[in-house]
């Protein structure tokens, strides 16, 4: 039996957050090419990678971490957004999203922000990580708003900590709130 996906609604459309698997390759792809260069850069810090099969598997290899889509609602081939919450060493994990340009500023990198902060404690995490442009001001303010400490060194990127708090991991033990 399937487990319930994550839905949510921003703008009055219905969104479902759920793990990326190889059959979301393609819809990852265009949802890449429909980002602003800008948009990428801030993901990527530089060229977008090829997003090859290699890389594809990566983001769905469960040893190294977990990425999610979000799709629109009966559309699973129409991701808008891609969170990755990739294992770095020991009760550590990195934070990573790309939210398509028409989806920004509207809440949903809040919504996933949460996904994150849900998932971490079955990944083990006792502390999520980002490194961040000091200009993604919208980034930051979500790290921020999750309960991240205000990185203490200045440059054009931050390495952004955010704590998990005994809340957090009871909420990831079970599953924890997506939306």
């Amino acid at each position: 039996m399937n487990k319930p996906q994550p839905r949510h609604q921003v703008d009055g459309i219905e969104l479902v957050t759920r793990p990326m698997t190889l059959d979301d390759a393609q819809g990852v792809r265009e949802m890449h090419e429909r980002c602003s260069p800008e948009s990428l850069r801030s993901r990527y810090f530089g060229p977008v990678p090829r997003l090859s099969d290699a890389v594809m598997r990566l983001f769905t290899n469960p040893e190294r971490g977990v990425t999610l889509v979000t799709h629109l609602a009966g559309e699973p081939g129409r991701v808008v957004a891609m969170t990755n919450l990739m294992d770095l060493g020991a009760g550590e994990a990195e934070v990573a999203m790309l939210v398509e340009d028409r989806w920004q500023g509207r809440g949903l990198g809040r919504v996933l922000m949460r996904c994150a902060v849900a998932l971490a404690p079955s990944r083990r995490a006792r502390v999520i990580t980002a490194s961040v442009y000091a200009t993604n001001a919208r980034m930051l303010a979500i790290l921020e708003g999750a309960g991240a400490e205000k990185p203490s060194m200045t440059g054009l990127v931050l390495d952004v900590r955010l704590p998990l708090v005994s809340s957090d991991v009871s909420a990831g033990a079970s599953g924890g709130p997506c939306r």
